[in-house]
């Protein structure tokens, strides 16, 4: 005999609107669908309801595949629809500014990825349509929600590692490693004002704030090692994509920081690593082991002294409880199913986002620090970064 489950579903769906079907469409869609029965307990049950593209055809093909009910090619439609409470931007960069604000304005909470913005200007207008708007708004940096980054967090918060002194990050890729790769072959290259630094330097940065604090100043040296890639922009000589960076940082609570992006590093396909060092003890992870958490801590036990890794899989450890039994590993993907569950938690629960979640203020910081980045390239100079 088979029965067919009656009990209703009481959790409060939220509507998402999708903007954009790419890569990053994907991940978050896959999100979506993971977290009803990830977090069974939460009162909250994504609905897909609209998907939005400029290419028809793909928006069509896209919708069907996905789940959503619905599809679009503009997305002031998106933006202006009854039936979504949430709108996910994964467009283009340069797509970012314009329907996030158009969508705060609407009333709907809004997911953006990063970066931001291209630029300063159009981040600061994204972060003040958020400061003014009555709905929440996340910037997405998912490797904040990886549980073994988090409890890094904790442990530098809780001054378990004693005062900070160093922190050095590197988010490498090989994007572009081959001089003949032309531009639109190459991800990072694809608008204006583009470039390694914003599509994966953001992360680094947005680690370094996360894990230790605010940054006071940086010096940084930005490149494009193959001319050939040049953006055109009329009568704007800065509108190159950049492949390389190195950047000394200077935090306010007086810790020194290095960090190094890169989209020609031959052999590298997505290696974000960083290391923390204490006046009692150290920390460092990479993306390439991301439930690892390599710990030193000062115990006076001489013998047993160094780093020890901890896999960040028990249940007593930060978000890793609603997953699977002590060390059965996660991914890259898990870490934005976690974050987009923490969101709509937040909206269904009238939950705060910040300090765990990346706030519009957040992703306008970033955009600050890669500009001074860029200007202290351009001038050779230190920058005082200002917000």
């Amino acid at each position: 005999m088979t029965i067919r489950p009656t009990s209703p579903d009481t959790r409060k769906p939220l509507r998402i609107g999708l903007l954009g079907c790419g890569f990053m469409g994907k991940c978050h869609t896959n999100a979506y669908k993971k977290i009803p029965y990830i977090y069974p307990a939460a009162n909250v049950m994504p609905r897909l309801s609209l998907l939005c593209d400029k290419d028809e055809r793909r928006a069509q093909t896209e919708a069907v595949r996905y789940g959503y009910e619905r599809y679009c090619t503009d997305w002031k439609e998106l933006v202006a629809d009854p039936e979504v409470d949430i709108v996910d931007n994964c467009g283009p960069d340069p797509v970012h500014p314009e329907p996030c604000i158009a969508a705060l304005a609407a009333g709907k909470h809004v997911i953006c990825e990063k970066p931001m913005a291209i630029s300063v200007a159009d981040a600061r207008r994204m972060r003040d349509a958020a400061r003014a708007a009555s709905t929440k708004a996340m910037c997405t940096f998912n490797y904040r929600f990886m549980p073994a980054v988090r409890l890094a967090r904790d442990l530098v918060a809780s001054g378990r590692i004693g005062t900070v002194y160093h922190m050095r990050v590197h988010y490498l890729q090989m994007a572009g490693h081959d001089p003949s790769l032309s531009p639109s072959q190459a991800w990072y290259s694809a608008w204006p004002h583009s470039g390694g630094l914003q599509g994966i330097g953001s992360h680094a940065i947005d680690q370094c704030r996360f894990l230790v604090g605010e940054i006071r100043s940086v010096s940084a040296l930005v490149r494009a090692f193959n001319p050939s890639r040049a953006i055109p922009s009329a009568g704007d000589p800065t509108a190159w994509a950049d492949e390389g960076t190195a950047a000394v940082l200077e935090f306010e609570n007086g810790a020194l920081g290095v960090l190094e992006s890169s989209v020609v590093a031959t052999g590298r396909k997505n290696y974000l690593a960083w290391e923390i060092n204490g006046s009692r003890g150290s920390l460092r992870w990479d993306l390439e082991h991301p439930n690892s958490l390599q710990v030193c801590v000062v115990t006076g036990e001489n013998a047993l002294f160094g780093f020890t890794e901890v896999n960040v899989t028990e249940s007593f450890h930060p978000y890793s409880g609603a997953w699977w039994p002590s060390g059965h590993n996660l991914g890259w993907e898990h870490g934005h199913i976690i974050e987009k569950f923490h969101f709509l938690d937040a909206v269904a629960n009238q939950k705060e986002l910040s300090p765990f979640q990346a706030t519009f203020e957040d992703g306008y910081r970033v955009a600050v620090i890669i500009d001074a980045m860029r200007r202290s390239s351009q001038t050779g100079q230190r920058i005082e970064i200002q917000y």
